[in-house]
């Protein structure tokens, strides 16, 4: 039985149903999305729906949380930052107390009693310094450095301190690309450490050397050369690639192996008359090397030439590693015999020789020295060239000498050496060498000799003035073991001494050698040690000085005291400077949470009037829907029998 004819404008009623649910049902989903849409404020539910915006949004989220980050940093920082400055606040009032004393102390009419009673007060100031200096916050000590989980001060005697943190800074993140320090260590707030900077150690070239380190670590970039040997008959050229060499030893084998095979062959060593570069050598005739067009290797490399017999290179000035050999120092010519020998070192209440005959390296002795008990900091100078090595202890008199053999002064570290200047001494008091005053020695023989220093000017030129009294007598020698002016005199078997005047004084020759051994030397004091110049170690000796009642040394303490404040002065106004990085740094962060936030809710964030508009619409759509299908297909009892 076939369907009767389809009238126009009428559809069949399982198509019109087909329509109509199709229809109900897209709006009611509309009307879903819209309705998910008012309740969770979003615009999309799954990243599906719209994957580009999908996309932004989660950069702009995860932006966002790492921008809440950075400033969740400037608040910690500020927080940290703040607290350094109430500490260091309150070690500026001691300075001003500490300046105060020190005027009254240098009052000649004082009675002894009331120096007593100021350098009680010192002390106290001392300990309030120290207080500071291990302040705490959240658990953390603020001048310890990265060793933030110990006290940075540690006693290190009757109101000596020793500083156990190190410099390193304690990095945050206040942006993707913006790093911030939130910590004042203690040697820049304290300046607690004595340091003796050593000289260029000069170190010489070997085949381990690194090109990174060469021209002081500034390093060569390789790539290509030419290299030619001309045997007489013919000229045989190499082109060699560099690129990738990291030794001395690696440019050693690429040129030489690259003429492996030549009739002629070129040899390439350290120049055993200049340790510092490189010497090429071929088997016969001349060689040369260039640089190709437009480089420069060759000529960095020190050994651009043109034909010659034998190519001595420059000086590639090695920079000073932890790596780098004892053996290699002083242009190859190392530090002397360390068997027997070593370092007199002498740090406050603490002297000791040290071995270092096992050292090979840098950082052996390095380790060594830390190792000894001496309350010592290592490190290589700012310079780049040479050592540096600190007494921790601040108030501690401190040097470095040898002990019987060369090895401080190989290593550049000796604190009293021959060229050191007479200005330099006691403290940076120098000596007194006044016309009118002399170096009065009597000899074993009974003469007396005096020695004008009116014109000396280093340690070589007293010793100088010595021994040009009775040459080969009287000789005048660095001591040594420690440091000191050691004398000897082979006139007779009576006593030495020199007269305790101003300037055998100053000079720590002063004193007498009473046997009769004329091999015997008289041993001078040690007048260049160091001592911190911060503000624990100039505390320590004014209270020393004020109970001893030692007017020059107060003197000396009074200049020191002010450099120190107004060194002092110039740390508190880095953490201003700090403290202004993070305001700047919370002001654009705020900015652009703000730009952020609003980029992130025009992306995903729906506008509530319009959808509750779209709400309504969706809901009229709907009933209208229902409506047209109730009377498009006339819904009743009938249509289902």
């Amino acid at each position: 039985m076939g369907l009767g004819p389809i009238l126009p404008g009428r559809l069949p009623t399982g198509l019109a149903s087909e329509r109509l649910s199709r229809g109900l049902e897209s709006t009611k989903l509309d009307l879903q999305r819209v309705q998910d849409q008012i309740t969770t404020g979003q615009k999309y539910l799954v990243p599906s729906e719209s994957p580009a915006s999908a996309l932004r949004t989660i950069i702009l989220q995860k932006t966002l949380e790492r921008k809440q980050q950075f400033l969740s940093n400037v608040q910690t920082d500020r927080s940290l930052i703040n607290s350094t400055e109430d500490a260091l606040s309150s070690v500026n009032e001691s300075i001003n107390s500490a300046k105060t004393l020190l005027l009254q102390g240098l009052t000649t009419n004082i009675s002894s009693a009331d120096r007593e009673a100021l350098a009680n007060e010192v002390s106290s100031l001392i300990t309030s310094i120290s207080v500071a200096g291990n302040t705490q916050f959240r658990g953390r000590y603020l001048f310890g450095g990265s060793r933030s989980d110990s006290p940075p001060f540690v006693q290190a005697g009757n109101n000596k301190y020793s500083y156990q943190g190190d410099t390193q800074g304690v990095e945050s993140f206040l942006d993707f690309n913006q790093t911030f320090v939130n910590n004042i260590d203690g040697v820049t707030a304290f300046n607690p450490l004595a340091t003796v900077s050593g000289s260029d150690l000069n170190v010489g070239l070997s085949l381990n050397t690194r090109i990174s380190d060469l021209h002081g670590g500034r390093g060569v970039e390789l790539g290509t050369i030419n290299v030619a040997v001309d045997d007489g008959s013919s000229l045989i050229g190499q082109t060699i690639d560099l690129t990738g060499a990291e030794t001395i030893g690696d440019l050693k084998t690429r040129i030489e192996s690259a003429f492996a095979s030549s009739s002629a062959t070129v040899a390439v060593d350290i120049d055993p008359s200049a340790p510092s570069g490189l010497r090429i050598t071929p088997s016969t005739g001349s060689v040369t090397v260039l640089d190709v067009t437009g480089s420069r290797v060759a000529a960095n490399l020190g050994i651009a030439s043109g034909l010659t017999t034998q190519i001595a290179g420059a000086d590639l000035d090695p920079r000073l590693t932890l790596q780098t050999k004892l053996s290699d120092l002083n242009a190859g010519t190392g530090i002397g015999i360390t068997t027997g020998n070593g370092l007199f070192i002498v740090n406050g209440d603490k002297s000791q020789a040290v071995d270092i005959s096992s050292a090979e390296t840098i950082q052996d002795l390095f380790n060594t020295l830390q190792l000894a008990g001496l309350d010592l900091a290592t490190s290589i100078n700012d310079a780049g060239n040479g050592l540096a090595i600190s007494s921790r202890i601040s108030g501690a008199k401190f040097s470095i000498g040898e002990n019987n053999g060369s090895n401080a002064a190989g290593l550049g570290i000796r604190s009293f050496q021959a060229t050191t200047q007479l200005l330099d001494l006691n403290f940076g008091n120098g000596i007194n060498s006044a016309a009118t005053q002399k170096l009065q020695i009597t000899r074993r023989d009974g003469s007396l000799a005096e020695v004008d220093l009116s014109a000396a000017r280093s340690v070589q030129d007293v010793l100088d003035a010595i021994n040009a009294v009775d040459p080969g007598n009287l000789n005048a020698s660095l001591a040594l073991v420690g440091n000191g002016i050691s004398i000897t005199d082979s006139s007779g078997t009576g006593p030495l001494s020199i007269a305790n005047n101003e300037l055998a004084q100053s000079l720590g020759l002063a004193g007498t050698e009473s046997g009769t051994d004329p091999a015997v030397p008289l041993i001078g004091q040690d007048v260049n040690q160091r001592q911190s110049k911060g503000l624990l170690s100039i505390l320590s000796q004014l209270e020393q000085s004020l109970r001893s009642g030692d007017l020059r040394t107060l003197g000396r303490l009074n200049g020191e005291l002010e450099t120190e404040a107004n060194r002092f002065f110039m740390v508190r106004g880095l953490i201003g400077t700090r403290q202004r990085t993070l305001d700047n740094a919370e002001n654009r962060l705020r900015d652009e949470d703000i730009t952020l936030n609003e980029n992130l809710a025009t992306e995903f964030d729906i506008d509530l009037s319009e959808a509750y508009t779209e709400f309504v619409a969706r809901q009229q759509t709907l009933q209208a829907t229902y409506q047209a299908a109730s009377q498009t297909l006339q819904l009743n009892l009938l249509a289902f029998l």
